[in-house]
């Protein structure tokens, strides 16, 4: 009898509403999301539960592939929410308040920030290559509206973190893992999601690993990232990385031989520092380490390629 209860059919074959209408709801890859979500809607009220004592623990990945893989398959199921007939922006939009449901909308349609952070990670840095300028000079008042955003986004975070009791390198971390996730899994899952909705594709299911090596964990406590294998999922971010070290770089050549005035392209030159300074971990990881962690070299040659590519093309559009 355990089973036949246990079996897949079984609730197929007693017509059982445990998955539609009781438990956990199915179909979805993000089931708790999902679930609280339905729940919420239909009036359930919960609670914020923070014991001393951790009621429950469990294992997160610690290498960056894996962690990648994991946060692109959420977000997969995210989308898969966001764009079904219970959309948090059109379902039961009375059953909730406005904030809460901002806020689960905000997650559902979390993919769709791949979309400005790869405009950022790479148009003013291809723009700077060609010296076109195409944000306002830093004489002009518009640019301390982006100097406010930048410093007040990034100094409200970081309080946050230094009042959780994170250090200063945690928050430095969190914030890369946000432009990696916006740049390789976030833009990932928006093109899977894509193609399963016009019928190229089917969603694939891949199990997080867990296990940790001892090196790997050595690192990690050191804040140290893991690469280690070539995956697709790594070629946009090291991409982005030798862009702004490019446009970086030409950006100090136009400054010392004072080939545009220096508050033309002062914004453009700020932001490509930025991402120099970002993607630190990444140059390290191509350039400078020998531990397993480090990048493996056909990531950073199909990048080389990719870098060269996108340059050419900038030339014709700038």
């Amino acid at each position: 009898m355990a089973h036949h209860v246990a079996d897949f059919d079984f609730e197929k074959q007693t017509n059982s509403k445990w998955g539609i209408k009781m438990g956990l709801r199915y179909g979805k890859l993000v089931e708790d999301f999902y679930t609280g979500y339905l729940l919420q809607c239909k009036g359930w009220k919960s609670i914020f539960c923070n014991p001393k004592r951790p009621a429950f623990l469990g294992n997160s990945p610690i290498n960056l592939h894996s962690s990648l893989n994991q946060v692109m398959r959420w977000s997969v199921g995210l989308l898969e929410v966001a764009f079904c007939r219970y959309s948090p922006i059109a379902f039961r939009v009375k059953s909730i308040n406005l904030l809460q449901g901002l806020r689960y909308a905000h997650l559902a349609f979390s993919s769709l920030l791949s979309i400005p952070i790869t405009i950022y990670a790479f148009v003013p840095q291809l723009a700077l290559l060609n010296s076109a300028s195409i944000f306002p000079k830093a004489s002009d008042p518009w640019f301390l509206l982006y100097i406010l955003l930048f410093l007040g986004a990034y100094g409200q975070e970081c309080l946050e973190f230094m009042l959780a009791g994170e250090t200063i390198q945690r928050w430095w971390n969190n914030r890369r893992m946000w432009t990696i996730r916006g740049l390789s899994c976030f833009t990932f899952s928006l093109v899977d999601y894509l193609l399963k909705f016009i019928g190229i594709s089917t969603f694939g299911f891949s199990v997080t690993s867990k296990v940790v090596e001892e090196e790997q964990k050595k690192r990690y406590n050191q804040g140290i990232f893991e690469f280690g294998v070539s995956s697709p999922l790594f070629l946009p971010i090291t991409t982005v990385a030798l862009i702004n070290l490019a446009s970086f770089m030409w950006g100090i050549v136009q400054m010392l031989f004072k080939q545009r005035s220096f508050d033309d392209l002062f914004m453009q030159r700020l932001l490509a520092s930025f991402g120099t300074v970002n993607c630190w971990p990444l140059h390290e990881a191509m350039l400078l380490r020998t531990d397993e962690g480090k990048m493996p070299l056909k990531i950073p040659l199909m990048s080389i390629t990719l870098t060269w590519t996108l340059s050419l093309v900038s030339s014709i559009a700038f």
